[in-house]
């Protein structure tokens, strides 16, 4: 009789366990995968952040369309009671004036889109330190999960441990608690999976109807670099760094624009005159003409002075971004380099000493030396190490992440 009544416990024990995992699956959304090259893919084509300061391109290319006008003819008549003429004027374009709009349109279109490439790629940055914070919160419910399924499977077999005499009541109440305290974190877990999910979906241009789930392994993303090397990258490739070249050459571009404006605009002109004296006309008459405006406001060079310095400024400013970028690779590097450090700590062998601790106070609990209490601290301290080992890979990926991006190289992956 006694037997049955421990087959009845173990029986609705686990009926128990198998209703809260239906429960646990039935509030569980049904996520599409996403790799980390899909996303960045989705990024690129449907953010709709990029795909609205793409238009300033758009915008800079019709400049150039504006640019390329050639001046308009002039065409007058005037009549009186015995005469009238027609006249037809036309200015020419003395200088290459035409020429230096054309090219200063086209260099404003050089510098959007060098812009528009830096833009891309902050945005591009931002949009994979989002899915590392998907990440991180996928491993941190992973751990929550793994820590509240065994601590309800152990609430379990204390409740038939009391029932044998084996512990105390209070033994299983505490078991109870802790298992509830953990499921308790896991939903809300779960709910930040999500919140970092939705970011995921807004960075792709996409709703919050379909969450994606995240694929992607930490083991990928160990990179070694070398400082010379990257300050040598970083200094070719830097899109900001060529933008603050190309304002320079705008500014040259201006001078010249300046100056080719400066020059005196000279006007043809061609005309038709008859005389009317009576019922017939008694004469017509052919004219032509020149006009040479008398600029003296060229002696004013405040203008030409004023674009002379600011190229003379731009040259400062290409050596405080050159300086401007060491420093930050510099910085980035060694803070890449001390968030690698760190991992490599717990990767070399913490993470598997803090799971036979907790195995082997779990065991020691089962056979009756010691209490659950210490296993209650082992738990913990189980939990603890696993989340500051997400911490630090979170702080990697970020350092990873913000490396590349100040270098202007991209090679990373999940």
């Amino acid at each position: 009789m006694r037997k049955y009544k421990y087959l009845g416990i173990i029986i609705s024990g686990l009926f128990y366990f198998l209703g809260l995992m239906a429960q646990n699956k039935a509030d569980t959304l049904n996520y599409v995968p996403l790799t980390f090259e899909m996303y960045l893919q989705e990024v690129a084509e449907s953010n709709l952040q990029l795909l609205a300061e793409k238009k300033q391109i758009n915008l800079a290319e019709a400049e150039v369309i504006a640019a390329k006008i050639l001046p308009d003819p002039e065409l007058s008549f005037e009549g009186a009671n015995e005469t009238y003429s027609l006249e037809l004027s036309y200015p020419l374009d003395i200088g290459n004036k035409r020429r230096a709009r054309i090219r200063m349109a086209q260099g404003e279109v050089d510098k959007t889109q060098l812009e528009w490439d830096c833009f891309f790629q902050h945005l591009r940055a931002e949009a994979a330190f989002a899915f590392v914070d998907a990440l991180v919160e996928r491993e941190l419910l992973l751990v929550k999960e793994s820590s509240f399924q065994n601590m309800y499977q152990l609430s379990l077999s204390d409740s038939i441990r009391f029932t044998l005499g084996e512990i105390t009541k209070n033994d299983v109440r505490q078991s109870k608690l802790e298992s509830t305290l953990l499921q308790n974190e896991l939903y809300q877990q779960e709910a930040d999976l999500k919140s970092a999910l939705v970011v995921l979906n807004q960075y792709m241009g996409k709703s919050s109807e379909d969450l994606h789930y995240p694929l992607g392994s930490w083991d990928s993303v160990n990179v070694d670099y070398k400082l010379s090397e990257l300050l040598f990258i970083a200094l070719e490739q830097r899109k900001d760094l060529k933008s603050v070249a190309k304002s320079m050459e705008l500014a040259q571009q201006m001078l010249k624009l300046i100056r080719a404006e400066r020059r005196l605009d000279v006007g043809l002109m061609i005309g038709y005159e008859r005389d009317w004296k009576g019922p017939f006309p008694t004469g017509n008459s052919i004219k032509a003409g020149v006009s040479i405006p008398l600029k003296f406001s060229n002696f004013n060079k405040g203008s030409v002075k004023a674009k002379r310095i600011a190229v003379e400024r731009s040259q400062y400013d290409i050596k405080q971004a050159q300086l401007q970028v060491e420093v930050e690779v510099t910085q980035g590097y060694y803070q890449y380099e001390a968030a690698q450090k760190r991992l490599k700590k717990y990767q070399s062998g913490m993470l598997d000493e803090s799971k036979k601790v907790l195995d082997g106070i779990i065991y020691k609990y089962q056979r009756g030396d010691t209490s659950i209490l210490e296993v209650l601290m082992a738990q913990r301290s189980y939990n603890e190490v696993q989340e500051h080992y997400i911490g630090v890979m979170k702080e990697y990926g970020y350092a990873l992440i913000q490396l590349q991006l100040i270098c202007g190289i991209w090679t990373l992956n999940f």
